[in-house]
C-alpha cells in the first residue's frame, strides 16, 4: 500500500544534507519511502494530511535505560555530597545484597512503559544502553507488539558497585561474572538479531569503563568485531569513574579505551562530558578530542541529565569543531528528543559564552544523522527514497509556539515531545493523533506507577543510611496525601 503525506514541511535528505520542502509531500510504500521532497503526483492508497506539521526523520535516541529508571528520582540526592559527579550511585550502589531483583511481571511493566514513553516523544530507534535482565524472550516479544526498532542486548561487567554501612561506594570484582555477562549477551545476539521483522538488532553493552577490566573490555570488543555489532559503554560520564582510569591505568578514559583498541566507527560512548576538554578534569595532557575524532568514535550527548546536575559537555560546539561524531540521548526522564535538541543547543551557548554555539542544524543532524553512523545505517534519520519509512509529524501551527519563518527553529526553541502528533516505523502507524495506537496508555502509565512505587517503598531496606525516598529528595513543598475513609 502506498501512502502519502502532503501539505506540511518536510525535511527531505539530499544525500548529503537535510533541505526543507515548504507544502512538501513524503511517500512511502511498505516499510521504505519512494518519495520525500516536493509535490507528489503519481498514485497513492492512503493520504495523511501534514498541514500545519513538520515532517520529519524519526529521532535515533542513543541512551534509553529499559530499566524504567525509577531511580532517577534520587538522582540529586540531598544526603549525600560525596558522589563526584556520579549521582546515579545514589540507586545503582546499595548494600550488598539486599537488593533484589523485580519480578517478571514489573519487568515487563517498565519496559513497555519506557518504550512508549519514548515513541510518544519522537524516538522511533531505541539504543537501549542497559535494560533490566531476565525474560529475554518476553523482551523480544513486546518489541515485535509494539513496533518499535531497538538496539541491545544484556549489559555485563565484572566490578559490581556497592555502599558499605557508612555510605562508602567500594567496587566488587568478579572475574566470572563479567565473563558469563559477555557470554549470554553474545548468545541473546546470535539468537535474537534480525527478530521483530528485523527491528531488534544486536549490540553489547559493557555497563561501564570502570566497572568493566581492561581484559573484559578487550574481549567485548573482540565478540563484537565477529558479531559484526556495534559497541557502547558509558565513559568520561562522573569524575569518579575518571580518577579511577587515571589511577590504574596512568591515562584518560578515553584514552585507554582507544589503546586497548575499544575506540572506532562502530564504538558509542554514553555521555564523554569528562575528557581532557573539561576544566573538571584537571588534566590538560592530551587531546581526548582528537582521539575520539581520529577514531572515528560517536559520543552519544545526554544534555538535560547533566543540566540539571549541574554540568555539561564542555562544549557541544568544541567537539563538533573537533571533528568528533555527536549524537543525541535522553537517559533520564522525560525522554523528551525534542526538549533534548534545545538544552544541546543552549547550553553550548552558555559552556561557550558564545550565541553562535549551537546551531540548530547541527543539534537536529546530532538527533538524526549522528546517531546512524556507529550503527552503519544509511537508511536511518533520514527522508530519501530507499530510506525506512521511520517518520514523524510533529505539530508546529498552534498557540503554545510562535509564528515562524523556519520550522527547524521553531521547533527546536519552542517545540515539546508532547507536540508529536504521528509516528510511523517500518511504515507502521505506532502513535497517531498523540496516542499510541497498539496499547491502553492509561493501563501502561497505571501499572509503570504502581512498580515504580513500590520501588520507592523498598528503597530504605538496601540503602546505606535506611533513608526513605520523602528523606532523600524532600518535596518542594509538604505534601499531605489524600484523605482514606
Amino acid at each position: 500500500m502506498r501512502t502519502l503525506i502532503e501539505g506540511g514541511w518536510v525535511v527531505a535528505f539530499n544525500g548529503k544534507s537535510h533541505e526543507i520542502y515548504e507544502q512538501g509531500s513524503v511517500v512511502f510504500e511498505g516499510d521504505r519511502i519512494v518519495h520525500a521532497g516536493g509535490p507528489y503526483a503519481g498514485p497513492a492508497d492512503t493520504r495523511l494530511s501534514a498541514r500545519g506539521k513538520l515532517v520529519s526523520p524519526g529521532f535515533i535516541n542513543t541512551h534509553v535505560h529499559t530499566t524504567g529508571n525509577a531511580g532517577d528520582y534520587l538522582l540529586l540526592d540531598m544526603a549525600k555530597n560525596d558522589y563526584r559527579t556520579s549521582n546515579y550511585m545514589s540507586f545503582a550502589a546499595p548494600l550488598k545484597g539486599k537488593m533484589t531483583p523485580p519480578p517478571p511481571e514489573a519487568v515487563a511493566a517498565l519496559r513497555t512503559f519506557v518504550f512508549l514513553h519514548a515513541l510518544r516523544q519522537g524516538t522511533t530507534t531505541i539504543i537501549d544502553v542497559g535494560g533490566q535482565r531476565g525474560d529475554w524472550e518476553g523482551y523480544v516479544r513486546l518489541i515485535d507488539e509494539l513496533g518499535v526498532r531497538v538496539y541491545g542486548s544484556p549489559p555485563f561487567r565484572d566490578r559490581n558497585t556497592f555502599s558499605d554501612a557508612q555510605g562508602r561506594l567500594y567496587y566488587d570484582h568478579d572475574a566470572s561474572v563479567g565473563t558469563q555477562g559477555l557470554k549470554d549477551a553474545v548468545a541473546f545476539i546470535r539468537e535474537y538479531d534480525g527478530a521483530a521483522q528485523g527491528r531488534l538488532r544486536g549490540m553489547l553493552n559493557p555497563s561501564q569503563v570502570e566497572t568493566c577490566s581492561e581484559p573484559l573490555l578487550r574481549a567485548c570488543k573482540d565478540a563484537a568485531r565477529e558479531l559484526d555489532v556495534p559497541v557502547h559503554t558509558h565513559a568520561g560520564g562522573n569524575l569518579v569513574e575518571f580518577q579511577r582510569i587515571m589511577d590504574e591505568y596512568r591515562k584518560t578514559p578515553i584514552q585507554f579505551l582507544a589503546d586497548i583498541g575499544f575506540l572506532d566507527d562502530r564504538a558509542l560512548i554514553g555521555h564523554g562530558v569528562f575528557t581532557t576538554a573539561h576544566a573538571w578534569s584537571h588534566y590538560p595532557f592530551g587531546d581526548d578530542l582528537r582521539v575520539l575524532a581520529e577514531r572515528g568514535a560517536t559520543v552519544g550527548h545526554c544534555p538535560y541529565k547533566y543540566a540539571k546536575m549541574a554540568m555539561t559537555l564542555c562544549s557541544f560546539q568544541r567537539y563538533l569543531d573537533a571533528g568528533v561524531n555527536l549524537a543525541i540521548g535522553t537517559d533520564t526522564f522525560p525522554m523528551d528528543m525534542v526538549a533534548e535538541l534545545r538544552w544541546a543547543s543552549i547550553l553550548a551557548k552558555v559552556a561557550d559564552a558564545n550565541y553562535q554555539a549551537g546551531q540548530h542544524r547541527d543539534v537536529f543532524n546530532a538527533a538524526t544523522l549522528g546517531g546512524c553512523k556507529f550503527l552503519r545505517r544509511d537508511d536511518l534519520g533520514r527522508l530519501a527514497p530507499g530510506a525506512k519509512a521511520d517518520i514523524l509529524l510533529i505539530n508546529l501551527d498552534h498557540l503554545g509556539a510562535p509564528v515562524y519563518a523556519d520550522p527547524i527553529k521553531a521547533l527546536i526553541d519552542a517545540g515539546s515531545g508532547r507536540d508529536v502528533d504521528t509516528v510511523i516505523v517500518d511504515g507502521k502507524i505506532l502513535v497517531q493523533g498523540g496516542r499510541t495506537t497498539r496499547i491502553d496508555e492509561d493501563e501502561v502509565y497505571a501499572r509503570a506507577r504502581e512498580v515504580t512505587e513500590r520501588f520507592w517503598s523498598n528503597v530504605p531496606t538496601w540503602r546505606w543510611d535506611g533513608a526513605p525516598v520523602d528523606r532523600i529528595i524532600p518535596p518542594a513543598f509538604p505534601i499531605h496525601g489524600a484523605a482514606t475513609k
